[in-house]
């Protein structure tokens, strides 16, 4: 588990991510990794998909994100990601 920011009400954020086993693709290989992204309160489910250059999040809607912007966990959640994948 990863504590990655904290939302307007102070509480931590935190990202809690598992990868599964990587696949190989044509011109490189794809790491995908599922868990959760919270603050205690509200858990939103993520899948995140990271092959080449590109980065996929998905996660459906939720009211944490009325407590923190979405753009900022994408964000930090596509720096762990790629800090990941290059370790």
């Amino acid at each position: 588990m990863i504590y990655i920011t904290n939302d307007s009400l102070g509480q931590a954020v935190y990202l809690d991510l598992h990868e599964r086993a990587p696949r190989k693709r044509t011109g490189g290989v794809e790491h995908i990794f599922d868990g959760l992204v919270g603050n205690g309160v509200t858990e939103v489910p993520v899948r995140v998909s990271s092959w080449q250059d590109c980065l996929e999040i998905a996660f459906s809607g939720s009211r944490l994100f009325q407590l923190v912007e979405e753009k900022t966990v994408r964000r930090i959640m596509g720096d762990v990601v790629r800090e990941l994948v290059i370790t």
